[in-house]
């Protein structure tokens, strides 16, 4: 066999490749064989193509003899060389299906068997079977996205390709388009002539032909201008730029063939021919591969226009061989490939002043924001600002939009203009004092953007930019919220229920210290209810978690709305004694529709303890499966654990069992860990990780763990009553002493307060925390992930680092973190400040920083900031925070006067500012 036919086709059987090893091969393929009979060399490939040349040398072996060679059950196409050289030993074996013998063309298709190629040296024979399959030589489409005022690439030169048409200059196209009138009815036709700028196509051609092959093709749109969104008939924007010819791109106005006037710029190359399409515009044609090309081009024209538009797509279509053998595809029926056409336009994003996207507006209040352009662009893009369809409040009735005139006066108006050389223009949001959201619960919120089916389809409208829409919520609670006094109901909790409600527990100092809750609507109405008879203990006051979850109820699944209170007290469920120190009661309540009117009533009540005391510090509930998960403190022994110290910590899991027609609690375990002979200190935990998760900071080796320094965190996981426990204890050689921590953003949060200023290092890709020591206390904020690995620091001091900084509660907001506490000197403030003032920070973690200095001074202002507030002329803190919906920062302020003490829920806007 010759080296030839090794390199270009797989052998799928060879008898003999060496004469040496003759007697091996003939043995193996004919096992009764004279030596001296003639031996095929080869086996020819089964791929063979319509149109395409197909040829093979078959070798062949016969000592000296000459051979003669003959075809049988050959297609008609398939042929021998002549073989009159006589001296040859072999033979080539070639044809063309579809054109030689006999021009059959398609009828050549298909798997011919049992070939067979004889050999003949007058005495004796030698044959080789094999099997051809015919295919159509397939024609494709490849390509790639467009954008609107961009060029292809020039294609890289090589033989099998076509010479590329003209690319480096621009075309020009004139069509008729619609103008509308502010309602969109069709109010004119105007000719616009525009830029072009030449895109390709690339036809590919599976195997290179023998013959010409000739091709037509077309544009092919979706579009329909009598398609129109429900209640507009055409001709109208809402037609032709309406919702359901979103996406369809027009051809002749975003994309043609050939422009009008491109012929003196791009000339046609001479294998591409242009054709008038129904709608008037070249948009068809006939590509002609010469022999031997695989590779050839159809030059589109993008139209440069001046309409803001989204993704627009039509197809390229393969729709006839109008010369040649080839297929449209590998069944003949067609070749489409999706065109996609990418917009240019300028376009527009909505913010607050601070950079932000989410903000608050009081009822009877106006507000500025900032509209920023982006891209390139000539003269004057204006925008139509509007509601988007999530929006729940309605612009023209709800809110309404202020622009500055030419005057420089604030008037209603929706539209911005960016004339050239202006790249941000303001307007203002106006909520009127007579607004109401009337029975709704939750707060209404603004969802605004621009009016794309008003810009649709006119000329000079920027386009919305790829960012989130600028949600603005509608406060109606316009003044601090009252929610206790010291000699009444005495708040110690908060949280955020469904539709809004602000859950704040506490106890009634003038009823025998009772726990209650006060449930607050939106509008700061309140209903309050009594949670047990039994008294509460000082040293343990209510804490409260609230879930959302889904359950299934005679078959269907419903929202179930729950919340959780655990306090301790020195007195059972009916208010006797308990002769047991303080004990852990916990309730759990539902909100049930089937009361009138709807209302939280209680599922069950639990009294748990041990001979100690047992201090619950945090509740919370799974929000998959329901059950309760309580964290505190121990000074007894818990069933089957053992007790450490003076003070462990104890982990609890509560679960809630039918029993007939009733739901019963059952404590499913309780983990206590502890040091020897130290005190642990309980600020927190989590029924959103994996198993219940507590925090806590402890004087001790916790478990047994290796002390870092005087007060260290700690935490750890719990996921039933004999699993392992594996306790992260972190610090440095100072205090970490604790006093909040959550898990959220898939980290552990520890916030607390020392006297050291912290950061992360890096060494060869491990972290540690590091400390600095200050002169005066600061909050920090720590974040671990849950196996213990420390990965972000925040040190909050103030600015003349001399003053007392108390950090309280964390919570997460819209992916960051908010901490909040108190202040005695100027954290936030520049001028001098004698009073301690609630503070409040927020930490982004868009960036992968991992302590207060990289993070602080580049941040967006929205998503970084401190703050301080002033609370009259009286000492206040925050000590408690919660997050409505994203949207609001709810936080419950401690004031303490002169002579009395009460607490306040006060509202905050994601970017810090006071909503009272």
């Amino acid at each position: 066999m010759r080296a030839d036919s090794l390199s270009r086709f797989p052998l799928r059987a060879v008898c003999l490749t060496l004469l040496s090893l003759l007697v091996v091969v003939t043995a193996g393929c004919k096992t009764e064989r004279d030596a001296d009979d003639p031996v095929i060399l080869g086996v020819p490939p089964v791929d063979a193509y319509l149109g395409v040349e197909y040829a093979y040398n078959f070798g062949a072996f016969d000592s000296d003899d000459i051979l003669d060679y003959s075809l049988t059950n050959a297609p008609s196409w398939l042929a021998l060389e002549d073989t009159s050289n006589k001296a040859r030993q072999g033979v080539i074996m070639r044809g063309v299906p579809g054109l030689t013998g006999g021009s059959r063309g398609r009828d050549d298709l298909g798997t011919t068997e049992n070939i067979n190629l004889v050999a003949n040296d007058g005495s004796a024979s030698g044959s080789q079977s094999f099997e051809i399959e015919v295919q159509e030589n397939v024609l494709s489409l490849s390509l790639e996205d467009f954008t609107e005022g961009e060029p292809a690439d020039v294609p890289e030169e090589k033989d099998n390709r076509c010479d590329a048409p003209e690319l480096g200059e621009i075309g020009r196209h004139t069509y008729e388009a619609n103008t509308y009138a502010d309602d969109g009815s069709v109010s004119g036709t105007e000719t616009r002539t525009r830029d072009t700028y030449p895109v390709l196509v690339r036809v590919l051609l599976d195997q290179p032909s023998v013959t010409r092959v000739a091709v037509a093709f077309e544009l092919d749109s979706s579009f329909n201008p009598q398609r129109c969104d429900d209640g507009f008939e055409a001709p109208h924007q809402r037609c032709e730029n309406g919702a359901a010819n979103d996406n369809e791109a027009i051809i002749g106005k975003d994309i043609v063939g050939l422009g009008s006037g491109s012929e003196g710029s791009l000339p046609v190359p001479s294998y591409l021919e242009y054709q008038p399409g129904e709608e008037g515009f070249l948009s068809r044609g006939v590509l002609t591969l010469e022999p031997g090309i695989t590779e050839c081009y159809i030059r589109l024209e993008v139209i440069e226009d001046r309409e803001a538009e989204p993704l627009e797509t039509l197809n390229m279509r393969l729709t006839e061989v109008r010369s040649g053998l080839a297929g449209l595809g590998s069944s003949n029926t067609g070749v489409r490939e999706l065109l996609r056409i990418k917009d240019n336009e300028p376009s527009v994003r909505l913010e607050t002043v601070a950079g932000g996207t989410r903000d608050a507006i009081n009822v009877g209040q106006t507000r500025e924001y900032r509209a920023l352009l982006s891209g390139e662009r000539v003269g004057t893009y204006s925008v139509k600002l509007g509601e988007d369809d999530d929006s729940e409040a309605v612009h023209g009735e709800d809110f309404f939009i202020e622009v500055r005139n030419t005057d420089g006066e604030w008037e209603d108006n929706d539209v911005l203009a960016f004339r050239e050389g202006t790249e941000e223009v303001g307007f203002r949001i106006r909520v009127p004092d007579t607004y109401s959201n009337g029975q709704l619960e939750n707060d209404r919120f603004i969802l605004l953007g621009l009016d794309e089916r008003y810009q649709t389809g006119r000329e000079r409208f920027a386009a919305a930019a790829d960012a989130d829409k600028l949600r603005v919520n509608i406060n109606e609670l316009t003044s601090p919220l009252a929610v206790g006094m010291e000699n009444g109901f005495v708040p110690t909790d908060i949280a955020v229920g469904h539709s809004g409600r602000l859950f704040v527990v506490g106890y009634r100092a003038d009823d025998s210290n009772r726990p209650g809750v006060r449930i607050f609507s939106q509008k700061g109405d309140m209903t309050e209810q009594q949670l047990s008879v039994a008294s509460v203990s000082m040293n343990a006051p209510p804490v409260i978690g609230f879930a959302e979850r889904e359950v299934e109820e005679g078959g269907d699944d419903v929202t179930r709305y729950e919340f959780v209170v655990s306090f301790g007290s020195e007195q059972t469920a009916t208010g006797d004694p308990s002769g047991n120190g303080v004990d852990v009661h916990t309730l759990l309540y539902f909100f049930d529709t089937a009361q009138d009117p709807d209302s939280y009533v209680q599922v069950w009540e639990t009294v748990t303890g041990t001979a100690g005391d047992d201090l619950p510090r945090w509740t919370g509930i799974d929000p998959d499966t329901g059950f309760v998960v309580n964290a505190g403190e121990t000074s007894g022994q818990w069933p089957n654990e053992a007790l450490a110290g003076h003070f462990d910590s104890f982990l609890q899991r509560v679960d809630t069992e039918k029993d007939g027609d009733s739901l019963t609690p059952k404590v499913a375990w309780t983990r206590q860990v502890g040091s020897a002979a130290y005190d642990e200190s309980v600020v927190g935990g989590s029924a959103e990780t994996s198993s219940p998760l507590l925090i806590g900071s402890s004087t001790g080796a916790v478990m047994g763990q290796p002390q870092k320094g005087g007060e260290d965190a700690f935490f750890y996981i719990a996921s039933s009553k004999d699993s392992d426990i594996t306790v992260n204890q972190r610090g440095t050689e100072g205090n970490e002493i604790l006093s909040d921590g959550i898990y959220g953003t898939n980290n552990v949060w520890l916030l607390g307060n020392s006297d050291g200023e912290y950061r992360v290092e890096s060494d060869d890709g491990d972290r540690s925390l590091e400390r600095n020591q200050l002169n005066n206390q600061a909050g920090f904020l720590l974040s671990y992930t849950v196996l213990g690995e420390v990965t972000r620091s925040f040190t909050f001091n103030d600015l003349d680092n001399s003053a007392t900084e108390v950090l309280n509660a964390v919570t997460t907001y819209d992916g960051d973190i908010v901490v909040a506490g108190s202040t005695n000197g100027n954290f936030a403030a520049s001028e001098g400040n004698s009073l301690v003032q609630p503070i409040l920070a927020r930490v982004s973690l868009s960036e992968e920083t991992s302590n207060e200095e990289e993070n602080g001074d580049d941040a967006e202002a929205s998503r970084e900031w401190r703050k301080q507030f002033a609370v009259g002329a009286e000492d206040a803190e925050i000590i408690r925070l919660a997050n409505y919906r994203d949207d609001e920062i709810v936080a419950l302020v401690k004031v303490s006067g002169a002579t009395s003490e009460h607490w306040e829920v006060r509202l905050y806007t994601g970017e810090g500012r006071s909503l009272h």
